[in-house]
């Protein structure tokens, strides 16, 4: 009994020469078959991947990613006019009470984004945040006491 390239071979006692001669040559024929058949299968292309959707069907839509940016304003201000600008886009509100947030969604791929957030406020204490995705971007804070008007902005820039 031999062992060669994977394959058990008996050879039966009492064979002649061209018995050995023919187990010889079907060995390397099936060696071969087999170096083919690795060859073909590590060079051919791939089938293409099973699908659920039937064909025909639309394809369910891909949820599209998003930047988030997060700003609030606290404090114990009182907030005349509070005017959000993103991409020269501008909203304006009156006579806001704090705590006040602001969530805004924006596709990725879009390239820069600018964001300005003007307070004008009495008397108190503000503080402003900004975040992208979670993470804090800008930040800015005031406090004034007694009569007239104070401004504070809280302004940055993202992108992706």
């Amino acid at each position: 009994m031999s062992l060669s390239y994977g394959l058990l071979v008996t050879t039966p006692v009492g064979t002649g020469p061209d018995r050995t001669a023919l187990a010889s040559v079907m060995i390397r024929t099936v060696v071969v078959a087999l170096v083919v058949a690795g060859l073909l299968t590590a060079c051919g292309e791939s089938a293409p991947p099973a699908t659920s959707t039937p064909p025909g069907a639309t394809e369910p839509a891909q949820e599209t990613k998003q930047h988030v940016l997060e700003l609030e304003v606290t404090g114990t201000a009182t907030i005349t006019t509070l005017t959000f600008t993103l991409d020269g886009k501008a909203s304006e509100e009156k006579n806001v009470t704090l705590p006040w947030r602001k969530r805004i969604e924006i596709p990725y791929g879009t390239g820069r984004h600018e964001y300005n957030l003007a307070m004008q406020r009495g008397a108190g204490k503000v503080f402003a945040t900004a975040t992208v995705d979670g993470k804090l971007v800008t930040q800015t804070g005031g406090n004034s006491s007694g009569g007239g008007t104070a401004t504070s902005n809280l302004s940055g820039s993202f992108e992706d």
